[in-house]
């Protein structure tokens, strides 16, 4: 089985007013493209997948 490890996404992190979901989105598609590309079998999120606890929609 291969895995793809990756951890602490905090998606939906602001840096005061400025929105980082362009480069969010942008890492997702690279991680999506790795993965595609290396053949793997599962993604792991170790960590912190979202910023909030309750993350809007």
């Amino acid at each position: 089985m291969k895995l793809l490890h990756t951890s602490d996404w905090h998606l939906g992190k602001r840096l005061d007013d400025f929105s980082r979901m362009e480069e969010q989105q942008a890492v997702l598609q690279e991680i999506c493209e790795l993965a595609e590309r290396e053949q793997v079998d599962a993604v792991l999120v170790a960590g912190d997948l979202f910023d909030t606890f309750n993350p809007p929609t």
